[in-house]
């Protein structure tokens, strides 16, 4: 991290609030903390002060906007102070925070102070002593207040009250109402013409391409229009489309015939952000709360033709050759096999085929063609390693050292990074079981640090066992390509491409498409790399 000249140095005034800590007042209140802040740091002669700021963000996880932009300053070494009202604006898991204020802060030159708990990383006194016992209560409060919300959100959802952050599409929330829902004139013709296409047996892709030709805007494009305002944000300009997928989503909803179903989803950790499925039969499902947009028989005439369609037909002759290795360079999508009228087989993107060219060009290309490139290169580079393997190689190894060294040094740095913050660890958990053998410590509090510490090691242990063996194998290039060399040269005499030779030999094939003259084909150049096993790309 590279720092900047003092007079430059921010002071980053940090305050906090989210949607719980608006239940205590006034004295939590963003205003407040910042009235507090600032009249601090003019009191104690900081200047150049800038703020960070996170209205309605949780305090169990630091995946909040102005905190990352202010970490984003100190890692440009812009910074050289952080002051919040106390510990817990900081944050409420006891872990992160204390990473934050016993390593992360003071390893890059970077003061803290907490003003209402007396904590300054600068002055280190008796108040830093009880520090993570104020991380571990914070922490503690964090997780009651989310079992409690969960409880209370559960009782909701089986009354059948609404609790969606947006308004389903087809419905808007009442306007007395929140937790009501009422017909949305508007998109409700919408989601009509898609039940009764589905139940004529049009199929999910071909309505969503149909909506998105038709220039319909999808539920997520459409939840932007409604704020979109062109004198501050400019012209409107569509960004997502419908896709089969969600199309089949919203076929698939009970809400149409005016049922409420929620619970679909829950959170693993008031920690985490990250939303586990839940199974159907156990989503709470509550009929008759609102007006249905369709029937019950046009709902269960288009599940009828949903169960219908999940019969994919294969090509006869050599089903899924490319099947797992064939991707849009890009999208990223996979490569979906099709047959014309006829029986002429091809690929094109993904994405493409579910959206439309709206989305993604086609990158069509004959099957035949793909195949013939495949065949072409595996015997080229199948000849030049048995011709004059060590010359082949020789070749293919200058051309992977270029990025080698870069991959290195990242790898290093983060791995340096990890074993650090391991021997933290290890010396926490000894403090920790003197200070419960001396008493200092109540047995409930250190059941659950050690829980915690031991979670974050086999964690740290697992990702540095993942990095040195990624570093091993950045290090092993010259033996990497002696096992493409033994591998390739198995194949310098073969009749054709099967799946076992091309799981053997590719990791994944990619293909590009130059922008062309509208829909049309012509003149479209296309490239295609293949990635092969230990080496990647041959140029």
């Amino acid at each position: 991290m590279t720092r900047q000249t003092t007079q430059k140095l921010i002071t980053a005034l940090y305050p906090r609030l989210s949607h719980e800590d608006t239940l205590q007042g006034e004295s939590n209140s963003i205003s407040n903390q910042k009235r507090i802040l600032e009249a601090y740091a003019k009191q104690n002669g900081f200047s150049n002060l800038k703020w960070y700021t996170d209205d309605g963000f949780s305090g169990a996880n630091f995946d909040r906007p102005g905190f990352q932009r202010m970490i984003a300053d100190i890692e440009k070494g812009r910074i050289n102070l952080v002051i919040t009202k106390d510990l817990s604006r900081l944050g409420r898991n006891y872990i992160m925070c204390g990473q934050y204020t016993e390593i992360y802060f003071p390893e890059r030159h970077v003061r803290y102070i907490a003003l209402n708990d007396g904590v300054d990383t600068l002055n280190q006194t008796s108040s830093m002593d009880i520090t993570p016992f104020k991380h571990i209560l914070n922490d503690m409060y964090a997780k009651d207040i989310s079992t409690k919300i969960k409880s209370t959100l559960h009782t909701k959802a089986r009354r059948g009250e609404y609790l969606g952050a947006l308004d389903p599409y087809g419905y808007l929330r009442h306007p007395d109402d929140k937790h009501k829902l009422i017909i949305n004139e508007e998109t409700a013709p919408v989601v009509r013409r898609m039940f009764e296409m589905c139940a004529a047996g049009i199929g999910s892709r071909s309505i969503a391409t149909a909506l998105n030709n038709e220039g319909i805007l999808s539920p997520k494009e459409y939840t932007r229009f409604r704020k979109h305002n062109p004198e501050r944000d400019g012209e409107f300009e569509r960004r997502h489309f419908w896709t089969r997928t969600y199309v089949q989503f919203m076929l698939k909803n009970e809400i149409y015939v005016g049922s409420m179903v929620q619970g679909r989803q829950y959170t693993p950790s008031y920690r985490s952000k990250k939303r586990e499925p839940i199974p159907k039969e156990d989503w709470v499902v509550v009929p008759d709360m609102h007006e249905p947009i369709i029937s019950r028989e046009l709902f269960d005439e288009a599940q009828k033709r949903l169960i219908a369609r999940k019969k994919t037909i294969k090509a006869k002759d050599e089903p899924a050759l490319f099947a797992g290795l064939f991707y849009c360079e890009a999208c990223g999508t996979s490569m979906k096999l099709g047959v014309s009228q006829q029986k002429y087989f091809y690929y094109m993107c993904g994405r493409s085929q579910a959206i439309g060219t709206v989305a993604c060009s086609s990158h069509y290309i004959n099957r035949d063609t793909l195949y013939q490139v495949v065949q072409e290169d595996i015997q080229r580079n199948a000849r030049l390693f048995s011709e004059d393997t060590e010359k082949a190689a020789q070749k293919l190894m200058e051309l992977k050292c270029a990025d080698q060294q870069k991959q290195t040094a990242t790898m290093k740095r983060d791995l340096a990074s990890a074993k650090k913050r391991l021997a933290d660890l290890d010396m926490k958990l000894k403090r920790t079981y003197e200070d419960n053998m001396s008493g200092k410590l109540p047995d409930h509090i250190f059941t659950m640090f050690i829980a915690d510490y031991d979670t974050e090691r086999a964690t740290l242990k697992a990702n540095i066992a993942e990095m040195e063996k990624a570093l091993e194998k950045v290090r092993d290039t010259k033996a990497d390509i002696d096992r493409f060399a033994d591998l390739i040269r198995k194949y310098t005499s073969f009749e054709k491409l099967d799946r076992f030779m091309l799981h053997e030999l590719i990791d994944r094939i990619t293909i590009y498409e130059t922008p062309g003259m509208g829909r049309c084909r012509k003149g479209k150049e296309k490239r295609i790399t293949i990635y092969y096993k230990f080496v990647g790309a041959i140029q």
